[in-house]
């Protein structure tokens, strides 16, 4: 396992968020379509940010070995810089959104983060159970969007006219979110939501009761256990 001394990883940290800051008040602040327009101290924040960066990623290759660029952590840290470095082959048109990439390195926060480590492992460790139960929804969403379109789609083609409108009243429906923008208006049809909606409180309320009590045992047993190996210390094939 290698890690720099503790106030090196802080400024690490730091410098991610810094980044991250930069790129938020640039894109509010200045207005531009990528960096290279504007006042030039947007452009050296990144050039500064993307060196330190870079030169991070190769002491910790070479001290960690071959198996670091293919592990979790190392994908993490080469997203960080990628961008910055394809950005000198890329056409001018694609530089906004090469700058808005740097949002990416907010990723690498998972290393100096125990709690986050933790917690993905944790979802890690159920995903059995997420793959069960998020085949379940989907094929209750499916069911729920082609149900309600064949009974609104004569009475309302302009909201119901189309399966993908279907499926996006279904999940806003099941989310509880109700934009509005689309209901059902005949008596069979908010019949049909009414069940939609029943189950698919039910639905969800089980789903995060399976997903929640899984993710709390394995939270339990990581807290009592030794702290999650790091990715980048493991064999490729882990």
């Amino acid at each position: 396992m290698f890690t720099f001394p503790s106030p090196v990883e802080v400024f690490i940290a730091l410098i991610v968020i810094v980044s991250v800051i930069a790129y938020i008040l640039e894109v509010e602040f200045a207005g531009t379509e990528h960096s290279l327009e504007g006042h030039p101290v947007w452009l050296w924040i990144e050039r500064v940010v993307a060196f330190i960066l870079t030169i991070e990623f190769f002491v910790r290759w070479y001290k960690i070995g071959n198996r670091y660029p293919r592990s979790l952590l190392g994908s993490i840290d080469l997203l960080s810089v990628l961008p910055f470095w394809i950005g000198f082959i890329t056409p001018v048109s694609c530089l906004g959104l090469v700058r808005s990439m740097r949002i990416l390195r907010l990723l690498k926060l998972y290393r100096h983060s125990h709690a986050m480590r933790i917690f993905v492992h944790a979802l890690l460790g159920s995903r059995r159970y997420l793959a069960g139960m998020l085949l379940i929804v989907f094929i209750f969403v499916l069911f729920s969007a082609v149900g309600i379109r064949e009974i609104e789609r004569y009475a309302q083609p302009d909201k119901f006219g189309t399966l993908f409108d279907s499926i996006w009243w279904t999940i806003v429906t099941l989310m509880s979110v109700g934009y509005g923008d689309a209901v059902p208006t005949t008596v069979v049809g908010k019949l049909f939501a009414q069940f939609v909606m029943v189950v698919g409180v039910g639905l969800t309320a089980a789903f995060i009761g399976i997903v929640g009590s899984n993710v709390y045992a394995q939270v339990q047993k990581l807290e009592n256990a030794k702290e999650p190996q790091n990715e980048e210390d493991r064999e490729p094939n882990d």
